[in-house]
């Protein structure tokens, strides 16, 4: 590999470009060979969420064990509730006029 030094400033930026023996230049941007499957799920990923889960479904036994909600002030629960339920409940989307129907009604 050939490296090429530049000086800016005080600073010296060593820039490293992968060139074969020959003189030619490797694309940095080729295809890509080898490596998980294309659907082939990350092993690890899984087993740290699975890890995650457990400690997660432990704590929360714990919660309901030494009966801690109930000792929170009515604040401290509604504050708990709010931050615990967008992990629980699915996000709803905005109804989206679809048929251009008239969003206002003039009663007479």
């Amino acid at each position: 590999m050939e490296s090429k030094v530049s000086k800016v400033g005080s600073k010296k930026i060593v820039k490293v470009e992968p060139i074969l023996n020959d003189g030619t230049k490797i694309d940095s941007k080729r295809v890509k060979t080898g490596g998980r499957k294309v659907g082939t799920p990350n092993i690890l990923t899984h087993e740290l969420r699975e890890i995650l889960k457990q400690f997660v479904s432990n704590e929360i036994e714990n919660l309901s064990k030494e009966d801690v909600l109930s000792k929170l002030t009515i604040n401290e629960r509604l504050i708990f509730l709010t931050k615990i339920l967008p992990y629980v409940l699915p996000k709803i989307e905005p109804l989206m006029n679809q048929y251009d129907l008239p969003t206002e009604w003039d009663i007479e």
